[in-house]
């Protein structure tokens, strides 16, 4: 029987051996699909020699620690290796895939699951040929249990540092930040009191005045208790001078410790995307195999670092999107050679960093949605009428819903419906986003953006009747005082440098009296911002910018409309973070039509009669944000999905000016135009044309047709479009 001491000493060397198998595993993995690249049998034997390097090494180290059926199993893939480099001709592909399995039967085996080998055993020898270990295994004991802790040499220059011990490193990094603001709270509250004592020298010269009135032993006594309650006074406040210095250099070096501890926790957190690379290229070859299709995968910036939270998270939205990408992206060799393309399809992963943002592109040279396919499974699942008319970008939408997969049968990378559902539900968790463009015949390109770290949130503290709520500073552009506001059919608006915004009191957004606590100064304006929207927030203070350590709400507060989390200020009150979007939302429900503490600055605004503009989209989700701006606006708006519709709503309401898209069937925006033009019903009609289409020669184009103004889809600015509306008007 071993003794404790031993137990433990074997303990602690197995926890190390699985963090250096797993480095070696990772190195194996690696040299295999470079060999696998590598056709030349002569340039891939150093590859092989650094693989049966790693292999041997693996092996004495799973020995060492009494792991004898890992031992075993990799002296197999050694062996199975070595008869490789015997071989003229290179292996096929069964072989990797023999290795490849092995390799993460090790790996399952590490991480004390019970694994079946003897079939393995049997077609690694199969693999060696003579020679080969037997298969005498059958199944793996368990792996005792480890208990985490890794012991740590004296002189070593790097140490392995369990994740749960950086977690809680980075909450207590947190908590100490909560502490600093509850310093400086502190502070004030010595400040508060320094300035009341500050008064009392004025006081005390009045009553000096008074007291050669008092007569007699009791004016004579008074007049001494007078005195010795100004020293004391004195004193005491020489004393709180002397705190409030100490604690404003405490407070001061206590915010410089905790800003330094956070940024070391932070750069501890983070790691490169390049740790993810293996295991993605893996992905890619395994899918690959599965449909008998040649893809590489291509991978830029793998030195840009995150927080190792958000890259775990990450992990499964990039393994379903490059699934996906070989599974309903890339087509077959024959297919991609009648399409005139290389047979090998190509996958290029990108990563880069803008400021608190990490920007992903995951970009395919394949055949793009197929929208027809899409199309049918949505009807299928009833997810759109069979008649309805649907953007080429309402149905890509679509795919992201669970259960909707354009493949004709389930197979093991694709056909269940449900890869794009998880990648928009994990981005979600992330606070992140993702964009889809796709180009039938020549590919399709995700865009993912995410935040760096979700440990600390950089807030604006603004105040609703008593209350305090946070404003993620990101989402913030500008604050005013609520001036050039007026009224357009009963809802406020605001002028901001040429832009004209809806106001909305963010108490009506968020159910609290509109002029709660008896508030009677002046308001202020937050104007916010997300996606293309913005909005004027009106507050009744604005407190101070903060740091904040954001604490989602668990159940039953996880989604609660307009709240993203909570955190603790300074003074030990909670304080609920808002989520933008979401009140930007929640504003266009609002009844705008009772604001206190306002006045209109411009009473012909409010007075005129609200303009009937025509829409003219094939895109719902167009359609739909202009007609929201416009109403926000204060305009009715009616809508038309194509030219040929358009004309019909001409016919049945007056319309005073028409907003129309170009791309179109069956009849386009250029065309429709035309047919306004050539109608002396609609003689000085405004037009203007909103297009993705921005060469010098579509500009023409529409112009020529007879189009007032020609606005551009992707520098799309609502200030701009109701602008020029305000000016043909």
């Amino acid at each position: 029987m071993a003794k404790p001491r031993e137990d433990d000493l074997l303990r602690n060397l197995r926890l190390t051996f699985r963090a250096e198998a797993a480095e070696h595993l990772q190195t194996l993995n690696r040299i295999l699909l470079q060999l696998e690249r590598t056709p030349d049998a002569a340039a891939g034997r150093p590859l092989l020699q650094e693989a049966l390097g790693a292999a041997h090494t693996l092996k004495g180290a799973a020995q060492a620690v009494e792991f004898d059926e890992i031992a075993r199993l990799v002296h197999a893939v050694e062996s199975a290796m070595q008869a490789m480099g015997q071989r003229e001709e290179p292996p096929g592909a069964a072989v990797y895939d023999l290795l490849y399995d092995a390799l993460d039967t090790v790996e399952r085996a590490l991480g004390g699951q019970m694994v079946a080998t003897d079939l393995l055993y049997d077609r690694l020898a199969a693999a060696a040929g003579a020679g080969a270990e037997p298969a005498d295994a059958g199944v793996r004991d368990e792996l005792p249990a480890l208990d985490g802790t890794a012991p740590v040499t004296p002189g070593e220059e790097t140490i392995r540092v369990s994740v749960r011990k950086l977690d809680d490193l980075m909450a207590q990094a947190g908590e100490l930040l909560v502490s600093k603001l509850s310093a400086e709270q502190r502070r004030q509250d010595v400040q508060g009191i320094h300035h009341r004592l500050a008064q009392w020298p004025k006081t005390w010269r009045i009553i000096k005045t008074l007291l050669p009135h008092l007569d007699g032993e009791a004016g004579r006594q008074l007049t001494e208790l007078l005195a010795d309650l100004n020293d004391e006074l004195s004193r005491l406040t020489e004393a709180i001078n002397v705190l409030d210095y100490a604690i404003g250099h405490d407070t001061l070096r206590l915010g410089m410790v905790t800003a330094g501890l956070q940024d070391e926790a932070r750069r501890v957190r983070m790691v490169p995307f390049q740790t993810l690379a293996l295991g993605l290229q893996r992905a890619v070859r395994d899918a690959a195999h599965d449909e008998d299709k040649n893809v590489t995968l291509r991978i830029t910036g793998g030195e840009v670092e995150l927080d190792k939270q958000v890259l775990e998270t990450l992990k499964d939205p990039l393994l379903h999107l490059l699934r996906n990408a070989v599974g309903h992206g890339i087509e077959p060799p024959d297919e991609r050679a009648r399409a005139g393309k290389p047979a090998q399809g190509d996958i290029l992963l990108a990563v880069c960093q803008r400021g608190g943002e990490i920007h992903l592109t995951v970009q395919d040279d394949g055949r793009g949605f197929d929208l027809e396919r899409l199309r049918a499974a949505a009807h299928a699942r009833e997810d759109i009428a069979p008649d309805a008319h649907i953007s080429d970008d309402e149905l890509i939408e679509l795919a992201f819903m669970p259960g909707v997969s354009t493949a004709s049968q389930v197979t093991g990378v694709s056909g269940r419906g449900i890869g794009l559902d998880v990648v928009r539900q994990r981005l979600h968790n992330l606070q992140g986003r993702v964009r889809v463009e796709s180009e039938p015949g020549k590919g399709a390109t995700f865009y993912v953006v995410v935040p760096v770290s979700l440990s600390v949130t950089h807030a604006l503290l603004v105040k609703v009747g008593q209350e305090i709520f946070a404003l993620p500073l990101l989402a913030v552009e500008q604050i005013h005082k609520p001036r050039k506001q007026f009224t357009v059919e009963g809802r406020w608006m605001l002028e901001i440098n040429g832009a004209r915004l809806p106001m909305v009191p963010l108490a009506g957004i968020l159910k609290r009296p509109l002029n709660g606590g008896g508030q009677t100064g002046e308001p202020l304006v937050v104007i916010v911002g997300a996606a293309e929207q913005r909005l004027a927030l009106l507050v009744n203070d604005v407190i101070a910018q903060q740091e904040l350590v954001a604490k989602a709400l668990g159940r039953p507060l996880k989604h609660v409309r307009n709240v993203a989390g909570a955190a603790l200020l300074g003074s030990g009150e909670p304080v609920i973070i808002l989520n933008p979007a979401e009140l930007i939302e929640s504003a266009k429900s609002v009844d705008m039509t009772a604001m206190p503490g306002l006045r209109r600055d411009s009473a012909q605004a409010g007075d005129a009669a609200a303009a009937h503009i025509l829409v003219v989209d094939d895109s719902i989700t167009t359609r739909t944000l202009e007609k929201n701006i416009l109403e926000t606006a204060g305009y009715r708006v009616s809508t038309a999905t194509n030219g040929e519709e358009a004309l019909e709503r001409l016919k049945a309401h007056p319309i005073d000016l028409i907003v129309s898209d170009v791309k179109m069937q069956p009849i386009d925006g250029i065309e429709f135009t035309r047919h306004i033009r050539e109608d002396p019903a609609y003689e000085g009609m405004p037009i203007i044309l909103v297009t993705s289409m921005e060469s010098r020669e579509d500009r023409e184009r529409g112009m020529q047709a007879g189009a007032d103004a020609y606005i551009i889809k992707r520098g799309f600015d609502q200030a701009e479009l109701l602008a020029a509306i305000e000016q043909f008007l």
